[in-house]
C-alpha cells in the first residue's frame, strides 16, 4: 500500500534528476504497462502515456524531467519534482499525487505579521 510516508520518501529519495535519461529504468514501463497504458517514447524524448487524456499535462512528459521510475507490487511510480504519477499494472487506472507547498519560515513570519491575519 502506498501511504503518505511512502510518497514523502519517494520525494526525498529522488529529489534530483539523474544525470541522463539513460539512467532511468524505462524498461519497467514497457515490461509492465504496455498492454494497459499504451506507453510510447516519441522522437523528441518525451514519454507518452496514452491512458491519460491528451489535454492533461501528464500525458506527455519530457524524459529529462523524470527523477525516477519505481516499481511497487501493483503500480509503477513516475517521480517528478512536484508530482508522482502512479500507474496501475493490472488496468488503465492512474493516480497523480501533487506535492503541496509547505510554507517556509519567512512565509510563516510574514503571515503572522500581515494585517489580514
Amino acid at each position: 500500500m502506498i501511504t503518505e510516508k511512502v510518497i514523502d520518501t519517494l520525494y526525498k529519495t529522488y529529489k534530483d534528476r539523474p544525470a541522463s535519461a539513460d539512467e532511468l529504468d524505462i524498461a519497467l514501463l514497457f515490461e509492465n504497462l504496455m498492454d494497459t497504458h499504451e506507453i510510447a517514447i516519441d522522437d523528441e524524448a518525451h514519454l507518452i502515456i496514452n491512458s491519460i487524456p491528451v489535454g492533461s499535462p501528464f500525458h506527455r512528459l519530457s524524459l529529462n524531467r523524470i527523477h525516477a521510475i519505481v516499481e511497487f507490487e501493483n503500480k509503477i511510480a513516475i517521480v517528478l519534482h512536484s508530482s508522482i504519477i502512479f500507474l496501475n499494472k493490472k488496468d488503465s487506472r492512474s493516480h497523480i499525487h501533487i506535492r503541496q507547498h509547505k510554507p517556509s519560515l519567512m512565509d510563516k513570519l510574514f503571515n503572522r505579521l500581515s494585517p489580514d491575519a
